[in-house]
């Protein structure tokens, strides 16, 4: 039996996170991954310039590319491509990146016990009783970081009601030319049916390549694959492998906090759904969890709930807004394709607005607050939705 003040259920951003600070802090902290490290993670692996803000050591070990160009397209055609003067994404594989953050974890002070998948949860005598693989871990708080099939929220009822999509992922070994084709540029291509988007991400071996489109829409997501790598050239390339998984989406109340016990990243559904991106807000999450426990610690109470109060006040905001944003994007988008994108393609705001947000400049509120141009576009909206 291991005794610790808090449990971390998954090695990912969020949980990594959380375990660092709450060790550097000095709180006895396991932090539980049921997977050896590094390990694959289906992810495109790109992180916002503004992720590594916040975060107290350099990534520079990790970095496959630093992303300055944006190619849109829609179904393969109607090309553009936007540039910022500075990077607005960093580009990693996640076996790398999240093994740098478990790394991390262990050097404050956590405990890591890998490949440890967590069997059963157990609330007793103030705490819980976590058994992982051969071991048992008995802690006074427990933190879910464990991904969108949470065993935390299972075990503990929360997460109920979070929204879902679905998305797609392929590791394209792709010839010289392709490589060196989008080296510091992604593409992001829209036409999917009723929303979603195909994407390019480069690494420094590899194209990083998927799909993401609403759920029960994402059938035939393999065969939309096909045809996206056929457009890109690249229909004949050596795919390393193919991995499908589901992403949650926090949208009002639902419960992510309760006594003694807290979901973060993507378990709590912190994601924005105008780009899919959760890295950021998982370690944000993160942080925001280790705040919330090192406080119940200090004042020796079980409830975490100061923690949703939290994330509502300093994530859903953007959250909120970001859904909006997607909402009104992908509902002119449906309706007016050429309007739209002759727009995002004329307007440099937009996409100006998109890197200064990447970038940690501004957030996705602010930017919505500014916008009164894109007012005239709500009535095309009409009752388009994200669900």
């Amino acid at each position: 039996m291991i005794d610790a003040d808090v449990a971390v259920v998954g090695a990912g951003p969020a949980g990594a996170t959380a375990a660092r600070e709450l060790a550097a802090g000095g709180a006895r902290v396991v932090l539980i991954e049921r997977s050896v490290l590094p390990r694959y993670k289906s992810c495109a692996g790109g992180i916002p310039l503004r992720t590594a803000a916040i975060l107290p050591f350099a990534l520079d070990g990790v970095i496959e590319d630093r992303v300055r160009g944006l190619n849109v397209s829609y179904r393969g055609v109607s090309q553009f491509t936007r540039r910022s003067r500075e990077p607005f994404a960093l580009m990693v594989m996640r076996d790398r990146f999240d093994n740098l953050l478990a790394e991390q974890a262990a050097a404050a002070g956590a405990t890591v016990l890998a490949g440890a998948p967590v069997t059963a949860i157990e609330r007793e005598g103030g705490g819980f009783t976590v058994r992982a693989s051969a071991n048992q871990v008995r802690a006074r708080y427990l933190i879910g970081a464990d991904g969108a099939n949470s065993v935390v929220a299972r075990a503990t009822g929360l997460g109920v009601g979070l929204a879902q999509s679905v998305a797609l992922e392929a590791e394209v070994c792709a010839p010289h030319a392709s490589l060196d084709r989008w080296r510091g540029t992604v593409n992001v291509d829209f036409g999917y049916q009723p929303w979603g988007y195909g994407w390019v991400f480069p690494k420094a071996r590899r194209l990083s390549i998927g799909l993401v489109l609403p759920r029960g829409a994402g059938a035939d997501l393999r065969g939309h694959l096909r045809v996206y790598l056929a457009r890109l050239g690249l229909g004949d390339a050596e795919v390393e492998r193919v991995v499908g998984h589901k992403l949650l989406f926090r949208r009002g109340a639902e419960p992510i906090a309760g006594d003694g016990v807290l979901l973060a990243g993507d378990a709590a559904g912190l994601a924005d759904e105008f780009t899919e991106e959760g890295i950021f807000y998982a370690i944000r999450s993160g942080q925001l969890a280790a705040t919330a426990v090192a406080r119940a610690l200090r004042d020796g109470t079980s409830s975490l709930r100061g923690y949703e109060r939290l994330v509502d006040c300093r994530l859903m905001p953007e959250l909120r807004a970001a859904r909006l944003i997607a909402v009104l994007f992908y509902g002119v988008l449906r309706r007016a394709p050429r309007a739209m994108l002759a727009l995002s393609r004329r307007v440099g705001y937009f996409w100006d607005a998109f890197f200064r947000v990447q970038q940690g400049v501004t957030g996705y509120d602010d930017e919505l607050r500014r916008a009164w141009w894109l007012r005239p576009f709500l009535p095309l909206v009409g009752r388009a939705n994200l669900s």
